[in-house]
């Protein structure tokens, strides 16, 4: 599902760094429920989930 404002991830996590399609990183954020992806423009993204024991990528797409 497109996000518009909110990002939820129900996961603990470290952090978040979010990158667009040409691998410039956008967003970065520790420990959060919610993140705040107002600020980014529409289109699709790379989310990068720092654990403790791991990294995660998921394709995430904005859309307002």
């Amino acid at each position: 599902n497109p996000a518009n404002d909110v990002l939820t991830i129900d996961r603990n996590y470290t952090s978040a760094i979010i990158y667009d399609v040409f691998g410039k990183v956008v967003l970065t954020t520790d420990y959060q429920n919610t993140i705040n992806v107002a600020s980014l423009s529409n289109g699709v993204y790379f989310i990068h989930i720092n654990t403790n024991n791991a990294i995660t990528v998921k394709k995430i797409t904005i859309a307002k």
